[in-house]
């Protein structure tokens, strides 16, 4: 993380500066910044706000292991606001280097994540040393992608450890062990032996998806939310503010946010994502009045 982390955020830079000097990019660049107004209603608020859970992990447990590391003289404030900057800016980066591509090469916008492993493949043909640099660049990504798992993982090892008294080893074992069995393999048949097997038109892989991200990930938020709010209370306002001693007036508004307007929030972006038709209902009926 220390050396290989920096190193992607270099090679994606280099990416972006590439791609930025391809025939046509400029349109790619106007496509992703010039906003269209008429797209922009509650719905797709919602929509954000859901995309939101796993650009910040939210959800995913993550944040309670890493925050388990920080010192108690913590700034917590300050903390939180670099990881959302860092977070938008690494976002905002990964834009320009993927859509000036897809407009220089002709391909389309709108084919989700698979679209890295479209455009980057074409752009590393277009450079010096491409094909090293390519091997480098999906190291790197593999390896990002491996290190932000092991929070998630470290959630479940540490309970393991601790209520069931089990050695840190077998532990790990057991938790992998049971992801590779029920989550991984079923995931990777959904695109071979299982790709028959599907439910209201979506496959394993799918179905896995739409579980973790509309249902585990947003009630954990809400419960989580509930828990700080009507059970640690004033113990959590300590804990953020260091005892008081870190802007007393910024925590209670931070407290009342989260007690009261947060869950609110977070039951909408449940109910859109189980029950989309339910949210247009709501919006049309608000148009309406």
């Amino acid at each position: 993380m220390k050396y290989l982390m920096p190193l992607l955020f270099i090679c994606l830079l280099i990416m972006v500066v590439r791609n930025l000097t391809l025939p046509g990019a400029m349109e790619g660049v106007k496509f992703y910044l010039l906003p269209d107004f008429s797209k922009i209603n509650a719905k797709l608020f919602i929509a954000v706000l859901g995309q939101v859970f796993f650009a910040l992990s939210l959800g995913f447990g993550v944040m309670i292991t890493l925050s388990s590391y920080l010192q108690k003289n913590e700034n917590m404030i300050k903390t939180a606001i670099a990881t959302g900057v860092l977070n938008t800016l690494i976002a905002l980066l990964a834009g320009f280097m993927i859509f000036p591509s897809l407009f220089s090469f002709g391909l389309s916008p709108d084919q989700g994540p698979s679209l890295v492993f479209q455009t980057l493949p074409i752009v590393f043909s277009h450079i010096y040393f491409g094909n090293v640099i390519a091997l480098v660049f999906f190291l790197l990504l593999i390896t990002a992608a491996l290190t932000t798992s092991l929070p998630i993982y470290e959630v479940i090892i540490t309970t393991l450890k601790e209520k069931y008294h089990l050695s840190r080893l077998k532990a790990i074992n057991i938790t992998l062990g049971f992801i590779f069995i029920c989550g991984n393999i079923p995931c990777i048949l959904a695109y071979g032996p299982s790709e028959d097997i599907v439910w209201q038109g979506k496959n394993i892989f799918d179905i896995f998806d739409f579980v973790s991200g509309n249902i585990l990930f947003v009630l954990t938020s809400l419960g989580t939310l509930l828990f700080v709010g009507f059970v640690l209370k004033d113990d959590a306002k300590k804990e953020l503010s260091n005892n008081g001693t870190l802007a007393p007036k910024l925590i209670n508004v931070w407290y009342v946010y989260i007690k009261y307007f947060l869950p609110f929030v977070i039951a909408l972006i449940f109910i859109a994502g189980i029950f989309p038709e339910s949210i247009d209902s709501i919006l049309n009926l608000w148009q309406s009045y």
